[in-house]
């Protein structure tokens, strides 16, 4: 595997598909897991309710593939689990396995928060480009912000490793 995209370390590989398909109890219990953390309170529905959550919720768990083995091991750890005891089985994962519970969290929150129908409720734009004008450089410059790496002088360092 020696494409220009995986000499770019800068640069990651983006991954739109998980590394595989969650089972239907995998993706039951994250569902039900996402909608003990996320329930409906006011105008904000409970995760699984949300317009296309399965969908970034695949979408996180593939931008999140250091982390989907980890997020399954959790999901099927709590599979057996009852609705009614879910909550303090999360909430003794929260106390007792960070390790497990952060990931699993993060990657449910991410994918609530991603979809369009919750970044319109809470009125969440996106991300977008806001370029630099170029008296801003000049403006920064002025500061002095680069003075001590001009007091240095030169020092290369080659990209190459030659």
């Amino acid at each position: 595997m020696s494409s220009v995209a995986s000499q770019r370390l800068s640069v990651p590989i983006r991954h739109t598909t998980p590394p595989r398909s969650l089972s239907d109890v995998e993706q039951d219990t994250i569902l039900r897991i996402a909608d003990t953390l996320i329930p409906a309170a006011g105008p904000n529905p409970k995760a699984s309710d949300v317009e296309e959550f399965l969908t970034y919720l695949h979408l996180a768990l593939a931008a999140r593939r250091d982390v989907f083995d980890i997020v399954v091991a959790a999901a099927t750890r709590l599979s057996d689990v009852t609705d009614g005891d879910l909550r303090k089985e999360l909430k003794a994962m929260w106390a007792n396995d960070k390790d497990s519970f952060d990931p699993l969290s993060a990657v449910i929150a991410g994918a609530y928060f991603m979809t369009p129908q919750i970044k319109e409720l809470i009125g969440y734009p996106g991300q977008h480009r806001d370029p630099a004008r170029l008296e801003d450089a000049a403006d920064e410059l002025e500061t002095g912000i680069l003075d001590p790496v001009i007091e240095r002088g030169a020092i290369y360092v080659s990209a190459a490793g030659e």
